[in-house]
């Protein structure tokens, strides 16, 4: 089941709240970064994707990986990057821009749980009685 919101209508601070609950559940991150930027955005962009990669430890082990690369599509025009969700990740996602419009996806094992898409999208996809949907930071979520 997924579960959707508007990024733009979520609150800073229960978003930071959204993000600590799958940071708990999560153990890897997927960005996609666009190849060419070519509008206001582009210094902010290459600086979060200079300090990500940075901080990263890059997955190269394909045995960590397991099915996630079947389920994560590519995008052309788009690198993809998967990384260990580490302390340093967790913190310069926290401190992401919203307004950077990034697709990001918080991984368990090899199912995206958490997405954040480009168009002010914010969505959650677990089975229907997952624990996650008994978490009140879900409420203005709506199915879809």
């Amino acid at each position: 089941m997924r579960r959707y919101a508007k990024l733009s209508s979520i609150d800073k601070k229960l978003f930071i709240d959204i993000l600590k609950f799958f940071f708990d559940k999560c153990d890897k991150v997927n960005i996609y970064f666009p190849n060419t930027i070519k509008n206001a955005q582009a210094k902010e962009i290459n600086t979060f994707k200079t300090n990500f990669l940075a901080a990263t430890h890059i997955i190269e082990n394909p045995e960590e990986l397991g099915n996630l690369e079947e389920s994560l599509e590519e995008k052309d025009g788009f690198s993809m990057i998967i990384a260990s969700l580490t302390e340093e990740v967790k913190e310069l996602i926290i401190q992401m821009k919203s307004n950077l419009s990034l697709n990001l996806g918080l991984i368990q094992g090899d199912k995206v749980l958490f997405y954040l898409g480009d168009e002010d999208e914010c969505v959650v996809e677990a089975d229907e009685d997952s624990d996650i949907f008994k978490s009140t930071l879900f409420d203005t979520f709506k199915t879809i």
